[in-house]
């Protein structure tokens, strides 16, 4: 990176939690380039179920976010989508500078990227469609889901209780819903956002169906890029960590600017660029989250805006920070 004094580059990358020293191949390459193109490239993978996309349109604005961490521009970025297929192979050839809200795990070319700041947890839903049932009611039934999904929970959830069941793997969304609605499947697998737009379709007015939520690390969505350069890595952790960090202490898009004017808790200072010169041996200018939180706002409001509307309505649950019972971790990266 041009602004980054490489003493100074191993020290922040220690600070900031285990991202490694190891391996310290073609730092910065990737911010050189934005830098030298003057805006991202960040690609958000194609997830439409019955026309609805909310974990894309959350990806989408967590790359406006980040661009506009990099520079002081809303429109300094370009959006790419990419399905899973073809995601790995284009961040290795450095088509994206970054993936947001990918799976790591289920893209190609594993030994080039990195999922380096989990942001949403999309782990697989078991959900009762009959009511009066419990789950030791599946053994020997059948639970219906798409190709499309990983089995592995599946088979852990059946482990689990004790439980063995036929599973019916249906290619197309709509396939499924005709299978649900014919009452020939006692329960629905399937990732908790396509879970909850799935019920409603099946449901339509109301009901009230029993969800076993497994616990696997299977779809884990978070901003996966290149593993070779731990700089870029350390920027992209460090804006995931922002967000989460604004949220936990309660700053947010409505009272940023009171909170900057009359703080005197100096982390919180540093955080908005009030004091101090955090972020500045990556590069980033003194207020660049500052931009980010009155824009977008914390990690809070950006999940309510995509999946707590009209269109969706799911709980938190794993996506809450880990203060609140979820998943989502704070480093407590500011000192």
């Amino acid at each position: 990176m041009k602004k980054c004094i490489q003493y100074f580059c191993y020290t922040l990358l220690a600070l900031l939690g285990p991202i490694g020293l190891v391996s310290y191949v073609h730092a910065g390459e990737v911010r050189d380039r934005i830098e030298d193109r003057g805006y991202l490239r960040c690609g958000v993978i194609d997830t439409a179920f019955f026309n609805k996309a909310p974990v894309k349109d959350m990806g989408t604005e967590l790359c406006r976010g980040l661009a506009l961490a990099l520079f002081p521009n809303p429109n300094a970025v370009k959006l790419v989508t990419i399905t899973e297929s073809n995601a790995g192979r284009i961040l290795a050839e450095g088509a994206v500078d970054v993936l947001a809200l990918a799976d790591s795990k289920r893209l190609s070319h594993q030994g080039s990227h990195e999922n380096i700041a989990t942001l949403f947890h999309n782990s697989l839903d078991v959900a009762i469609l009959f009511k009066g049932y419990r789950v030791a009611d599946l053994n020997g039934k059948k639970i219906c889901s798409l190709e499309s999904v990983d089995k592995t929970s599946l088979a852990i959830f059946g482990q689990k209780y004790q439980i063995s069941f036929g599973v019916v793997s249906q290619a197309s969304e709509t396939d499924l819903l005709k299978l649900a609605k014919s009452q020939r499947c006692r329960a629905v697998a399937l990732p908790r956002v396509e879970q909850s737009i799935f019920l409603n379709k099946v449901f339509s007015v109301s009901s009230d169906p029993l969800i076993f939520s497994t616990t696997s690390s299977a779809n884990n969505l978070g901003m996966v890029v290149s593993s070779s350069d731990k700089e870029w890595q350390a920027i992209v952790r460090l804006y995931a960590q922002a967000l989460l960090e604004s949220e936990r202490r309660d700053i947010h898009s409505q009272n940023v600017d009171y909170v900057a004017s009359s703080t005197t808790n100096p982390e919180i200072q540093k955080l908005l660029g009030v004091k101090g010169s955090f972020g500045d041996v990556l590069g980033l200018d003194n207020n660049w989250f500052y931009r980010v939180l009155q824009r977008h706002g914390n990690y809070q409001e950006i999940y309510q805006r995509h999946f707590n509307n009209k269109g969706i309505n799911l709980e938190r649950g794993p996506n809450q920070l880990t203060a609140k019972g979820g998943k989502l971790r704070v480093n407590g990266f500011i000192n």
